[in-house]
């Protein structure tokens, strides 16, 4: 992991967790796999700090624990399990665009508690949204447990919630190790009546109590089924988290239907928008291509609004197949070369990024073709390439004629490496984002004093609102100076600026990274 990304991550936990959690989550991360007698050494901080502070980390799914050959228990942290947190308002939002508000709060719930049961999200969510319509005076009956467990249920089926990884304990009955993943189909089994329970009790609970199959059926049964459903009631209910990798899985989707529509047309975007649709529960999120699907299955699946013959979808499969193969493949390297042409355009100006999109169609250039199909003067054209090359957007490939590499028998060609330049730009934007955190928390740290003057007074003002006290309310806002508001103001706009800028940033980071994670697929395994 390179150094910007690991001050971004210390930025992130920081900001989210503390000091003293972020130093326990970098030392794991510059580290690796250790035991923690070792994270106790090296940090020279108290045991009982550093147990609390990987219980949080592990409550957040960023920290994993294991037992090693050894016989001890390690910890490994996971870098990208901490920048997922710029993310959070983008899973918060996209939950509500497709389930609604009493979904968004549910994964709110589930994203501040990293992991928990539920039945406790499901009781905190349905209190929420009762407050929220006491105090808008909404004639609307209060939301009941059972409509959010559906809605909770919902968000399982569509893989956005995901059964935590069980964990194993040994003889003595202490947790040593996390389980692995042997079947993923299992994290997203429907939850049961036992999963909404919302406390674990220290006893053993009854099948009957937990469990929405009869006790006396449960003894009847026998079998591997039947030991597992009562162990399960026993157990009392899982831990859930939200799938971040589903949400990844439905911004790609997303991104792809764009491109589709900007490329081809609406109609199109619908026809790839009911394909990703569909498959979207049968591919793994990390997959570079989608489920098969048959054209009736298509077809059948298409919006009747839509209103789009079988001929019409025939005739955009076609399209899609003949002129985009390996169009999700394809369709990400297409978003990440507009990002990349987005930061050429802004460093070094619409012409050269005309000579760059001259060196991606033409894969090798010399220098004097690029200057001719770019329709540059000469000197111009070359004091930019060489400004593009000498900034790594641009590389250099020399294809000698004789074995002394003469420069008159030697010709030169110019390319860019996509993949390299991506890296490139996304480490900028590891430390861009950790910049902009950096300048918000010393925008907040420099204005403290103001900040909590005005968020007094408000509580103030709130509390006179309940009591109707008009005259003292106009005395209370008095408090704040004319010239204090117009401070507020600008760190205000100035906080909004910076957040918007995180959430841009972020935006590209996850493009280049998925971009990244299809180009460099791993080796297949070597048959001894």
């Amino acid at each position: 992991m390179s150094r910007v990304k690991l001050e971004l991550c210390e930025q992130t936990l920081k900001e989210c967790y503390g000091d003293i959690v972020a130093t326990i989550g970098m030392y794991l991360l510059q580290n690796k796999t250790t035991p923690l007698n070792m994270i106790v050494q090296r940090t020279k901080m108290d045991p009982k700090q550093v147990r609390q502070a990987l219980c949080s980390l592990i409550q957040q799914n960023i920290v994993s624990f294991y037992r090693s050959t050894s016989g001890f228990v390690e910890y490994t942290a996971l870098p990208d399990a901490v920048l997922w947190r710029l993310r959070y308002p983008k899973y918060i939002h996209c939950a509500k665009t497709l389930f609604g508000d009493a979904a968004e709060l549910l994964v709110e719930e589930l994203l501040l508690q990293g992991r928990c049961t539920l039945g406790e999200a499901v009781t905190k969510t349905v209190k929420k949204l009762n407050e929220s319509l006491a105090a808008s005076g909404s004639s609307v009956p209060e939301i009941s447990h059972s409509l959010i467990r559906d809605k909770a249920s919902n968000l399982v089926r569509a893989r956005l919630l995901r059964r935590c990884e069980d964990v194993i304990k040994d003889k003595d009955g202490k947790v040593v190790s996390m389980t692995e993943i042997v079947h993923p189909e299992l994290l997203f089994d429907p939850p049961r009546g036992h999963d909404f329970a919302e406390t674990v009790s220290g006893s053993k609970r009854s099948a009957a109590q937990n469990s929405e199959i009869p006790l006396k059926r449960i003894k009847l049964e026998t079998g591997d089924a039947a030991s597992t459903m009562e162990s399960e009631a026993e157990r009392g209910p899982s831990y859930w988290c939200v799938n971040v990798h589903q949400f990844h899985h439905h911004f790609r989707d997303q991104a792809i239907i764009a491109a589709v529509a900007r490329i081809i047309d609406q109609k199109a975007s619908e026809v790839m928008r009911t394909m990703l649709r569909l498959s979207e529960t049968k591919t793994i999120p990390t997959d570079p291509s989608s489920a098969d699907l048959s054209f009736t299955e298509i077809y059948n699946a298409i919006p009747k609004d839509k209103i789009m013959t079988r001929n019409v979808v025939d005739q955009y499969l076609k399209c899609l197949s003949q002129n985009c193969c390996d169009f999700v493949t394809k369709a990400v390297e297409a978003l990440s070369i507009s990002e990349i042409e987005t930061v050429v355009l802004e460093r070094f100006g619409s012409k050269a990024l005309r000579m760059y999109r001259v060196l991606l169609a033409e894969k090798q250039v010399e220098q004097k073709q690029v200057e001719e199909k770019a329709m540059l003067p000469p000197k111009e054209a070359k004091e930019l390439l060489y400004k593009m090359f000498a900034e790594n957007f641009v590389t250099l490939t020399e294809l000698s004629k004789a074995p002394d590499h003469a420069p008159a028998r030697t010709f030169y060609f110019f390319n860019v490496n996509l993949l390299q330049v991506s890296r490139m730009i996304l480490e900028k934007c590891y430390k861009a984002a950790a910049n902009v955190m950096i300048r918000r928390q010393k925008c907040i740290l420099e204005n403290k004093r103001l900040l909590d003057k005005q968020e007094r007074v408000e509580a103030i003002i709130s509390s006179l609102d309940a009591e109707s006290a008009a005259a003292q309310k106009e005395e209370i806002e008095q408090m704040v100076t004319p010239s204090e508001r117009k401070q507020l103001k600008k760190v205000e706009d100035a906080s909004k600026m910076l957040e918007t800028s995180e959430l841009l940033l972020d935006h590209t980071i996850f493009i280049l990274e998925t971009y990244i994670s299809y180009t460099l697929k791993p080796l297949p395994l070597s048959k001894k």
